[in-house]
């Protein structure tokens, strides 16, 4: 099967791409001129075609020359994204371009070249209070923003898609300053950490079964099953407080951790309990608990 990636040196990402690689995929991806390409495994840097995105060469460019060439995807994966978790306001026009409008241009040119089958990445922050829709932040309003756009070339240009709103991830090699790799911190350097008071639930998906969710949204259409289109949550089922994932951590790592618990207020709109009426993808559900989830976080490393 031919791949087309998006966000493929982000984290979830870059362990997407190395499973698809696995299964003997051919996996083509559209990076940034600003990607760090370098930092990729040397599997993926040999084995990935990459297309550099910039205004002397479009989306559209390289989709009509992937399809000319013979290289037309059968799934189109999209991961990329801008994330913050509160914003300012010289950061929104970048949080449009990246969440909305780079999408958008590659839906359009997707369905110009007869490309239909795509797995869009959402996020549970869209549900604050378990709405339908209610956004915690800027970003996931732009990630809402964006799905009403897919609706319009689901209707009017018969795309067809799969949207995974993810819960809180964790792995090995996570750069991206998340509570686990904060809780490694200061296990590893004794350092203090100050927290919120600890009390919301914690919903955390390692990046092994979050891939997997990618996978079987992914060949449900390329095997033209398009009834399981739709929004689907991927999550643990098993949301915890916070204190308790520090001290499952504890207890795994056997390292006392220094956290000052209320050294921060929680943040305005914080999730207390994680969107809860979502659906699963069927066919999928998490193999990896926490324990053995932080235990890999820990051989891995």
């Amino acid at each position: 099967m031919k791949v087309l990636m998006t966000g493929i040196t982000g984290f979830i990402g870059h362990h997407l791409g190395e499973k698809l690689l696995s299964e003997g995929h051919e996996v083509f991806a559209i990076i940034r001129p600003t990607s760090k390409v370098e930092e990729l495994s040397k599997n993926l840097r040999d084995n990935v075609k990459f297309f550099t995105y910039d205004t002397d060469n479009t989306i559209l460019d390289i989709i009509t020359d992937l399809c000319v060439e013979d290289n037309r995807p059968d799934v189109v994966y999209h991961l990329a994204a801008n994330f913050l978790n509160a914003h300012h306001f010289e950061d929104i026009k970048f949080l449009v371009q990246s969440n909305i409008t780079f999408g958008t241009e590659l839906l359009d040119a997707m369905t110009a070249n007869n490309i239909y089958n795509f797995v869009n990445t959402g996020t549970m922050s869209q549900h604050f209070e378990d709405a339908e829709y209610s956004p915690t932040n800027l970003y996931a309003a732009t990630k809402e923003c964006f799905e009403n756009i897919i609706k319009f070339y689901s209707e009017v240009r018969n795309l067809r898609c799969i949207s995974l709103h993810l819960f809180d991830t964790y792995g090995a090699d996570d750069k991206r300053g998340k509570i686990f790799g904060l809780l490694k911190k200061i296990a590893d350097s004794g350092e203090t950490l100050k927290m919120s008071p600890g009390g919301q639930l914690i919903d955390v998906v390692y990046v092994d079964d979050v891939v997997d969710a990618f996978i079987t949204a992914g060949n449900y259409l390329a095997k033209n099953q398009y009834d399981y289109c739709g929004t689907y949550g991927v999550s643990s089922m098993n949301p915890i407080p916070l204190r308790n994932v520090a001290k499952i951590f504890e207890e795994v790592s056997g390292k006392k951790l220094s956290i000052e618990w209320g050294g921060r207020p929680y943040r305005q709109r914080e999730i207390m309990i994680p969107w809860k009426s979502f659906k699963t993808l069927p066919g999928w559900s998490p193999k990896i608990n926490l324990r053995e989830g932080i235990k890999k976080l820990f051989a891995e490393s």
